[in-house]
């Protein structure tokens, strides 16, 4: 992962689904942000692949 500046953002997003990203996160060790950003990372990557 490319370790740049991070900065604070606000997004939008389902309650339900903070609360489960939040758990899947603590469950991982990380922090929800770390968690959703590479989440992120992965998507666009597969997204890059597939064309």
């Amino acid at each position: 992962m490319n370790e740049e500046v991070r900065q604070s953002k606000s997004i939008k997003m389902k309650t339900s689904i903070v609360s489960k990203a939040h758990q899947k996160a603590k469950d991982a060790g990380k922090t929800l942000g770390r968690w959703i950003e590479e989440a992120i990372e992965e998507k666009i990557e597969r997204d890059e692949k597939e064309g």
